[in-house]
């Protein structure tokens, strides 16, 4: 994780070309839901939330959940005291998710304001 942060750090993924490109982007031209992702990364990794947003921010809003579930990983392998994720393991939590994902793909490929303001 260090190796591929510092790689997004010191080449930014708006500037080089050797980064993988979207295979669903590159066949139907459509944006999915992970597109923008390797650029918001970078971006934030250079302090610009506002412009990472602009790339994805369904990938800035997901950063406190992943955050969230490396600290109870962290803290349940060195610790005897374990914490639970519950939130991850609700079929609540699974399926508000899901929705959100789908909605996002859908929306951020309608051509028109406001929803194009979710591409890329």
């Amino acid at each position: 994780m260090v190796v591929l942060s510092l790689l997004y750090f010191l080449f930014p993924a708006t500037g080089y070309h050797f980064y993988p490109k979207c295979i669903f982007h590159e066949i139907t031209g459509l944006s999915c839901p992970g597109c923008g992702s390797q650029r918001a990364a970078s971006a934030l990794l250079h302090g610009h939330l506002l412009q990472a947003m602009d790339y994805n921010i369904l990938c800035v809003v997901s950063i406190p959940f992943i955050l969230y579930s490396a600290f109870v990983f962290c803290w349940n392998a060195f610790s005897d005291k374990k914490m639970k994720q519950a939130i991850f393991y609700s079929p609540v939590f699974v399926k508000t998710v899901l929705v959100t994902v789908l909605l996002f793909a859908v929306l951020r490929n309608i051509p028109a304001a406001p929803f194009n303001w979710l591409a890329p």
